[in-house]
């Protein structure tokens, strides 16, 4: 395809952006706006380009949208999540964090990056690959899967894990759409957990706390966990395309606790992130951080800390060697003038419920950008059409491999 899939993708450029400028302009915040806005908009566009779409959704009010071209047995899914998370504090912008505006080449706006590019771009590959008949529509099929909820915690029943359930994702290789500037083979997996300790109030100027009588400071015994935690070292296998990176215990993300100035605090709340290795036991991690506890609670009488599992994923890779990885490095490389380094993630995504669901999967590959979860966020517009032509040629490679 080469040249020639670059030239088609570039005569649209201009579609591309302003398509993809609206979608950043429609908030879609996790838990604050639903992702309906962002599928209508998605499937009008699809209607507009010639495509059929349809929304599904396990919840009314957050629906998925699909976009399919073709109908045969060879079956790819590009897969992007709609909701984005918050923007923060928009005086740390520069250009406002939903305008959607340009400044020196890249798009800046909340959700460009992670993971409305990515969108955009795998529906222009879609009408790319119908306009110029690149694949078979009577061997293939092609689906965009805009889902909702994955900034949740990338476990939710919503968006992937729904389509994959109901029979959606009838495909044999999928890209998750972030943008980035490697080839991404898997991610980390992830325990979110919160801490509850519970102790006992009393008057901080009483005598019967002066004396030790009485109370019991669920802060202070909270705290002796966390850093307990944070001194706890996880054995986890090594993995070759996550170089630099291990299982990581980050506690205390989130801290409450305590009543009153004057009462000793009876109750206290805290959120611990572990990072999980590709292959590492979540059980052997949750015993673990349990023995940390009763350890701490044992020293401290009348000191109860309870611990409830948040989120719980794995974490999952496809091999370095695998053919969609393959041809992903060739296409990335003749079309963008560079080679693309193969590596994992250190954030999890949903791309662990496709692979588990024996669905070859790139956790990430797309346009270039950065700054996800922080301020300007970016996308750079040069890369967009680029993209499209490499979703494009792609999936063309992959369906036709013997």
């Amino acid at each position: 395809m080469g040249e020639g899939v670059v030239a088609l993708a570039e005569a649209r450029r201009g579609e591309i952006l302003s398509f993809l400028q609206e979608l950043v302009r429609l908030r879609s915040v996790n838990g604050r706006d639903t992702e309906a806005a962002v599928a209508h908009c998605i499937a009008a566009e699809a209607g507009r380009l010639g495509l059929d779409a349809q929304l599904v959704a396990a919840d009314g009010e957050r629906p998925n949208v699909l976009v399919n071209w073709g109908k045969g047995p060879a079956g790819f899914a590009l897969i992007g999540h709609m909701d984005t998370v918050a923007e923060g504090n928009a005086d740390d912008w520069s250009r406002p964090p939903f305008a959607a505006e340009i400044d020196g080449g890249r798009l800046i706006g909340r959700g460009t990056a992670d993971n409305k590019a990515g969108i955009a771009c795998g529906l222009y590959a879609l009408a790319l690959l119908h306009d110029h008949r690149l694949l078979d529509p009577t061997a293939a099929r092609v689906i965009l899967a805009g889902v909702v909820d994955e900034e949740s915690g990338a476990s939710s029943p919503l968006g992937v894990r729904y389509l994959l359930d109901a029979g959606y994702l009838p495909v044999q290789g999928a890209i998750y759409t972030y943008a980035g500037d490697i080839i991404c083979v898997g991610h980390r997996g992830l325990l979110r957990l919160q801490l509850r300790a519970q102790g006992r109030s009393v008057h901080t100027g009483s005598a019967a706390w002066s004396q030790g009588r009485s109370g019991v400071n669920a802060v202070t015994g909270l705290a002796a966990v966390l850093l307990a935690l944070e001194q706890l070292r996880l054995p986890s296998p090594a993995h070759p395309a996550f170089a630099g990176l291990g299982c990581t215990i980050t506690p205390g993300t989130l801290f409450a606790g305590g009543d009153f100035e004057s009462m000793v605090p009876a109750t206290a709340t805290a959120m611990v992130d572990i990072r999980l290795m590709p292959g590492q036991s979540a059980g052997a991690a949750l015993a673990a951080v349990q023995a940390v506890i009763d350890g701490e609670v044992g020293q401290r009488p009348g000191l109860a800390v309870s611990l409830t599992i948040k989120n719980r994923l794995p974490g999952a890779a496809i091999p370095s060697d695998h053919p969609l990885v393959q041809v992903a490095q060739r296409h990335a490389q003749a079309l963008t003038g560079r080679p693309w380094p193969v590596a994992g993630a250190g954030p999890a995504n949903e791309g662990y419920m496709l692979i588990e669901a024996g669905i070859p999967t790139l956790c990430g590959f797309g346009p270039q950008g950065g700054n996800a979860h922080a301020p300007d966020e970016w996308v750079a517009i040069d890369s967009l059409a680029t993209t499209v032509a490499m979703y494009a040629a792609i999936i063309q490679e992959y369906l036709w491999l013997p």
